[in-house]
């Protein structure tokens, strides 16, 4: 590891008294160390780049060979103060700090933030454009006209013809009660009714039965035809087969109409409704996009993402979109006025915390957790945790941060009561090995 001697990072405690005390200007001439009291500090030495060797004396880091820093903490702190020191080659007080260290900072301040998620969402078929093909009689297939799944059918083409001795045997009592109204007259007219609608539920057409009054004897095989324009799914017929009544042969989806289902993680699912405006893209048609909207709300979340998903339907004609394709999709909502936000890179999440490094006009710099809300194009709302004119670091901070967390661990250690054969009580209570 390449040394850099001209980085010192000294903190400044905040005592119960609410003056900021530097370990810098607080040693001692005779150079004793003083005790741990009630009011009273003590002296560490804590390499700054791994927390965990601490010692009583001056040396070097076993794991890196830096130079130890001298660090001074008291048992009564609130959040420490971090002041960062250069090589002196910087001037100007703050902003040569800032400047050394690359420290960029911006103010937090009330914002007019609009709702935007853009996500992804796959194409589905139009659940309610979706019909399935059953035989409505035990049978066998014969003439079919489909011969793969994909292909394209239109409303009214033949797809197959049936033999059902079902099927006959009802012609014949649909022929025979037409005879008989020729004899019997309009007493008849009940039964004629009674039999048309038995062939009609046998899944004979109107045109069909027409055709098998005028000549006057059955049809032996019945055709079936496509009740809709679609696409062929889910085959599993093929001539020749026996079929009954539970059987799908196949089903027919339409795809003039589609849904596009998109998934929406937590932070953003507040604020979803039905009726907000979508946008869609696709990278298969560059330069293109289509406006929609949200008209459903999946009542489940996702076991492992907790998404949640909504769905959108397009119209496709032109029959651009294709099942299972993957879309960006762009969810708009109204604005959220005078919120309290700051750029989202100035946020370290850890998974469990949100803090931001607030900087005074002092030129030290506070470790805050702060509570978070929307977030769009950048820019995150903070509900709690600071306050409106804070100057907020938005580059560097993480180093800051750092600092902030070797103090934290260190107050915690000196708590502890040292352990015999241990150089301090943080040798025995944390490793001495270091993961990168």
């Amino acid at each position: 590891m390449i040394r850099q001697p001209w980085l010192i990072l000294s903190i400044a405690l905040l005592s119960s008294s609410g003056h900021y005390v530097h370990a810098a200007d607080t040693q001692q001439k005779d150079g004793n160390l003083p005790t741990l009291g009630e009011d009273d500090g003590v002296y560490k030495y804590v390499c700054p780049m791994h927390p965990q060797i601490v010692r009583d004396h001056e040396g070097t880091c076993p794991i890196c060979g830096m130079k130890l820093v001298k660090q001074r903490f008291s048992q009564e702190q609130s959040a420490p103060e971090v002041t960062l020191k250069g090589n002196g080659q910087a001037s100007g007080g703050n902003a040569g700090v800032q400047q050394e260290f690359s420290i960029r900072t911006a103010k937090a301040e009330t914002h007019t933030l609009w709702k935007y998620i853009p996500t992804f969402g796959k194409v589905v078929a139009d659940e309610t454009k979706v019909v399935h093909i059953h035989p409505r009689a035990s049978g066998w297939i014969s003439d079919l006209t489909v011969r793969n799944n994909g292909d394209a059918i239109q409303k009214g083409q033949l797809l197959y013809r049936i033999y059902s001795p079902e099927i006959v045997s009802a012609q014949d009592d649909y022929l025979q009660v037409i005879q008989n109204q020729r004899r019997l007259g309009a007493q008849a007219n009940s039964l004629v009714n009674s039999a048309k609608i038995r062939l009609q539920l046998l899944g004979l057409d109107d045109q069909t039965i027409k055709s098998i009054a005028k000549q006057g004897e059955p049809i032996h095989k019945i055709p079936v035809y496509a009740p809709q324009t679609g696409v062929v799914n889910d085959l599993m017929v093929q001539t020749g087969m026996y079929v009954q009544p539970q059987t799908e042969l196949m089903s027919l989806t339409d795809l003039s109409d589609i849904w596009v289902e998109a998934e929406v993680l937590p932070r953003q699912q507040a604020w979803l409704k039905n009726g907000l405006t979508v946008d869609v893209l696709t990278q298969a048609y560059p330069g293109k996009h289509w406006e929609s909207y949200i008209d459903y709300l999946y009542p489940s979340a996702d076991p492992v993402t907790q998404a949640v998903k909504v769905r959108i339907p397009l119209k496709n004609e032109s029959m651009l979109f294709k099942p299972n394709m993957l879309v960006k999709t762009i969810i708009y909502g109204g604005p959220r006025k005078n919120v309290l936000a700051i750029p989202l890179e100035a946020v370290i999440d850890d998974g469990d915390t949100k803090r931001v490094v607030v900087m005074n006009d002092k030129g030290g710099f506070q470790v805050k957790k702060v509570v978070t809300g929307m977030q769009t194009q950048g820019i995150v709302e903070v509900l709690s945790g600071i306050k409106e004119g804070e100057e907020i670091v938005i580059s560097g901070q993480f180093l800051i941060d750092s600092e902030s967390q070797v103090q934290a661990n260190l107050r915690r250690l000196m708590n502890k009561k040292p352990q015999n054969g241990s150089d301090s009580p943080a040798s025995s209570a944390m490793p001495s090995q270091h993961q990168h």
